[in-house]
């Protein structure tokens, strides 16, 4: 594998850890906590994004020993739509988008098999965030579950006639 081919599976994984949805939340979404549910879950958060920063940093060292500035990265525009909201009710959304992350950087570790530094680093992230993964997975089964109300139809001022 050539040397750029590599530079850029690592800057992928640099990406994925900078604008990870984990991080989105904690940075810029500004959730309301109301319970304890709540507080654990955004604790749990804080410190899977603390996670994500030593993972770009590191990344970020391998990039530089390569003479490689990372291009600049946002958020995803979409993740906007989970500002405000409870840290329980994004347990669930953490889980789904964290699991498209963790199979990016799976094929990325692969794609790393003859670079041993860069793919043992990836194989690390890998691991932690799976641990992550799993606590949110765990917090979720607690979250109680909510009985779906009935659907209020409104009529409309036609109808009273």
């Amino acid at each position: 594998m050539s040397d750029e081919a590599t530079a850029d599976l690592v800057e992928e994984a640099y990406h994925l850890a900078k604008c990870s949805f984990v991080r989105y939340i904690v940075e810029n979404s500004q959730p309301e906590t109301v319970d304890d549910l709540d507080r654990r879950a955004f604790a749990l958060f804080e410190d899977w994004s603390r996670e994500g920063r030593y993972n770009q940093m590191a990344l970020g060292d391998i990039l530089e020993d390569m003479s490689v500035v990372p291009a600049a990265s946002s958020f995803p525009l979409n993740f906007s739509q989970y500002n405000f909201l409870r840290p329980s009710y994004l347990l669930k959304p953490v889980i789904e988008k964290s699991e498209g992350e963790l199979q990016s950087l799976s094929e990325i570790a692969q794609a790393l098999a003859a670079e041993p530094r860069a793919r043992d680093l990836v194989t690390a992230v890998i691991s932690r965030q799976r641990y992550y993964l799993e606590r949110a997975r765990k917090l979720e089964e607690d979250r109680p579950r909510e009985e779906p109300k009935p659907a209020r139809v409104k009529g409309t001022s036609a109808s009273m006639w």
